[in-house]
This record gives C-alpha cells, structure tokens and sequence, in this order.
C-alpha cells in the first residue's frame, strides 16, 4: 500500500509540476514573441502553433487538478432532497459513469493519438499524435483520482484534499 501512494504522490506532483511549467511557458513564450513583433519588427511565426499545443495539454492537465481537489461542479438541488440512502445510490451510479467516461476517454484517445502520427502540424511538422496524446495521459491522472475519491466514497471514508491539507497547515 506505501508502494501505492509513493505512485500516487509522484503523479500528483508530476501533474502539478506539468501544469505550472505549460502555463510559464505559455506566458513567456507570448511575452517573447511581443517583443520580437513590436521591438525587433521579426514575429516568429511558429509560436501561436506552440502556444496552442501547449494550451491544450494545459486544459487537460488542469481538468486533472480540478478532479484531484474534487472542484467539479454538480447541479445537486434534487438530489440533495433525497434520503441519505437515495443521495449514495445516485453518488455510486454517478461516479461509475464517471469511471466508465474516463476509460472509454483514455482508449479513444489512445485511438487519436495512433491515427494522428501522419498528420503533422503545418509550420513546425510536429506530429498531432504528441498533442492528442494529452487526452489519454491526462485521462488516466484523472482515473486514477477519482478511482482514488470512489473508493474512498464506497468505504465510507471523508475525501481528504490537497486543499483540506494545505488549511489544516495553516490552523497549526
């Protein structure tokens, strides 16, 4: 189980360290390209096409955070009406489409990403296979956390955040 959760702690941290390192490297790379328009009069050219690839490998990778601190929205007015007993059939029923969501996503996207080898991208020529690929690795960060949340859920233990921890920290 320690095994695990060394895994677990290492894909998060990965996540986070991806997410942060797309996002500087978006704002530099849109900040450098301003300069080149506007002082040197040389936009490159190849820019946009990177800062969009690397926008959606940061949407995926985002939607995986929100997942990891349970932050996805739910319109639960009827739901909350119900029994405690009714509430916990819709939230398993829920969450197993959730689940199920997620696997058909990480096989059509591992789908996408093998067709997409010989479409390359018109400036650089980088194939689409390395941005589609976003979709089953950021699928499986999100797997692997809301399997994480299920399985809790099912055994009756509180979700605990990486946000509930960073507020018990500051409490100390």
């Amino acid at each position: 189980m320690r095994i695990l959760r060394k895994f677990y702690d290492l894909i998060r941290k990965l996540d986070n360290f991806l997410s942060m390192a797309a996002m500087g490297f978006i704002i530099l790379l849109a900040c450098a390209n301003v300069f080149m328009r506007y002082v040197v009069g040389k936009p490159w050219g190849w820019v946009e096409e990177v800062t969009v690839f690397t926008f959606v490998w940061l949407t995926m990778l985002g939607a995986s955070a929100v997942i990891h601190v349970e932050g996805h929205c739910s319109i639960d007015v009827l739901v909350n009406r119900m029994s405690s007993r009714g509430r916990r059939i819709i939230s398993i029923i829920g969450d197993v489409i959730v689940l199920i969501t997620l696997c058909l996503l990480i096989w059509f996207g591992i789908l996408l990403s093998i067709k997409g080898h010989t479409k390359l991208t018109p400036i650089l020529g980088i194939p689409y296979s390395y941005i589609d690929a976003s979709i089953p690795v950021c699928c499986s960060f999100m797997l692997m956390y809301y399997g994480r949340m299920f399985w809790n859920s099912l055994r009756g233990k509180r979700n605990t955040t990486e946000l509930d921890d960073d507020q018990e920290e500051s409490k100390q």
